[in-house]
């Protein structure tokens, strides 16, 4: 099980802009969660039946998704990794 956790802007199509990379990879999250702060929001996604290097990859490209400003993964077995 892998939790990405991304900050993003505050803008209404920060969270589908997330929700549309796992898409758009066939990819079905376990959960999804979404907390407004007062510079950006938190989006955590978690997924089951990743590989490592699989899910250390999706972190980065998180990182590059229009609105995102940081994306870390958070691996059960490692410390967390940021990405971007």
């Amino acid at each position: 099980m892998h939790c990405f956790r991304v900050d993003a802007i505050l803008d209404p199509q920060s969270l589908p802009r997330v929700a549309n990379y796992f898409a758009q990879r066939s990819i079905v999250p376990s959960a999804m969660a979404m907390q407004v702060l007062p510079t950006h929001m938190r989006i955590e996604v978690t997924v089951a039946g990743l590989a490592h290097g699989q899910a250390a990859i999706i972190a980065a490209k998180l990182g590059e998704v229009v609105a995102v400003l940081r994306s870390e993964l958070e691996d059960p077995t490692a410390e967390l990794v940021a990405a971007a």
